[in-house]
């Protein structure tokens, strides 16, 4: 089912452009001749380019405008001269399911600047061209039941500078993968005696510094549940800043592709794993209500949600933003991969090499979600360019359990308010709690 968007949409999309506006550099938009930027196969697409300032159309303007496959050179490139700040262009349609990038450039006052728009070609139809293979269940069978003869041993440190009235907050260490390796997590707590649903929330790409989370999730301990949210990089999250930014920066910069070579010893082998046991974690909170496992997260986290969700039937539901790591080997056929894009041309050293194709397939976020069997809330935009839009299609079509998708098409690698609202309304529904703070 596809959920609809509201004025709040509305409202978001002025101001950005309000906001563009204000700043005094010319707008530059890129209007398909369909509203809801779908086409079927082998359809025409028209563009209608407009470039204004201070709402007016700028004249006699050069701008430099492509045609192309989601993250693959384009096909078409021309540059023209705009007498009265608008263009339209033709393109010709897609010959198999996917999307179609279309951008201008422009220099103004010597900043280099750019638009694009990307449609929709049946999109309900990418499959995708990650297999799963033979053995991937009892792989991570293994992997998981190896991982439960490690004893937990958590260590929990409140955090009296994030705690409030209502909230408690610890940092919480738990042992997992090898023993004395662990994995750190922010732990918030209502604070009001009762049994409460638990919210596992997983990371975006980076190594950063992680704080209690309350905004981009609507406060929802604020309104009733556990949230923990986890790193995945075995670091504790009482540093200072700077030490998370000078490890992204230096020796973890490439952990995404450390190990690729080896299924066995690749990086998200110890980050899944500890997923899974950071669920084990939760189940021994005593304010735990025993039954409500939610899974959420956006771009990495996302991914991770979808491989979480897979790997472990105490999941009750997800939420899911813009997923990475699903369906790596689309470049290797000429169409958009995931993130982290480890088979495009900008990884050399990862191309036609067959045992890092191999280890991909045991850790792309697809071949977890063909087990996913619990409801899903999953959102993304059209303009992504972070996470190919083909590779969350592809990912999303694969999952045969009851799903909500909510598509801002006009969106890039970001969410708006009206997906913040729209997944915490589904969440509780799906729940079966009332909306309330506490």
């Amino acid at each position: 089912m596809k959920l609809k968007t509201s004025y709040l949409l509305i409202i978001f999309l002025l101001l950005n452009t309000l906001l563009l506006q204000a700043a005094g550099k010319p707008l530059i938009m890129i209007t398909p001749d369909h509203s809801d930027w779908r086409y079927k196969v082998g359809e025409k697409a028209l563009f209608d380019i407009s470039i204004t300032q201070d709402n007016k159309p700028l004249n006699d303007i050069n701008i430099k405008y492509t045609i192309g496959f989601e993250k693959q050179a384009p096909y078409i490139t021309k540059e023209i001269i705009l007498k009265d700040g608008t263009l339209r262009v033709e393109a010709e349609g897609m010959k198999v399911p996917g999307f179609l990038t279309c951008r201008v450039y422009l220099t103004f006052e010597g900043e280099r600047l750019n638009n694009l728009t990307q449609i929709a070609y049946d999109p309900e139809k990418i499959v995708p061209i990650t297999t799963v293979p033979k053995d991937f269940n009892d792989f991570w069978n293994k992997a998981l039941n190896e991982n439960k003869k490690i004893p937990m041993d958590p260590l929990l440190t409140l955090m009296p500078e994030y705690c409030s009235e209502k909230v408690n907050v610890y940092q919480v260490g738990i042992q997992s993968y090898r023993l004395n390796e662990r994995i750190y997590g922010i732990l918030s707590v209502p604070k009001k005696e009762g049994k409460y649903p638990v919210v596992l929330q997983l990371p975006g790409a980076g190594v950063h510094k992680i704080k209690p989370d309350f905004a981009p999730i609507n406060s929802l301990v604020e309104k009733g549940f556990i949230t923990l949210q986890i790193g995945i990089h075995g670091l504790s999250l009482t540093q200072d800043e700077k030490v998370y930014s000078d490890l992204f920066a230096g020796s973890m910069k490439n952990y995404m592709y450390s190990n690729l070579d080896n299924k066995d010893d690749y990086y998200y082998k110890r980050v899944l794993v500890g997923c899974v046991r950071a669920i084990d974690y939760l189940e021994t909170i005593p304010q735990y209500d025993g039954k409500n496992v939610v899974v959420w997260g956006g771009s990495q986290g996302g991914g991770l949600t979808l491989a979480t969700t897979g790997l472990d039937s105490r999941v009750k539901c997800y939420v899911c933003f813009y997923p990475a790591l699903c369906d790596h080997l689309g470049y290797t056929v000429g169409r958009a991969g995931g993130w982290p894009h480890m088979f495009s041309a900008e990884h050399p050293e990862n191309l036609n090499d067959p045992k890092k194709m191999e280890t991909s397939r045991y850790y792309d976020a697809i071949n977890f979600a063909r087990n996913i069997k619990v409801p899903g809330f999953i959102s993304f935009g059209y303009n992504d360019l972070s996470c190919p839009i083909t590779s969350m299609y592809a990912a999303y079509n694969t999952i045969t359990a009851p799903k909500d998708l909510l598509i801002v098409k006009e969106n890039g690698h970001k969410r708006s308010p009206i997906q913040n609202a729209e997944s915490e309304k589904w969440l509780f529904s799906k729940l079966l709690l009332p909306v309330k703070s506490f």
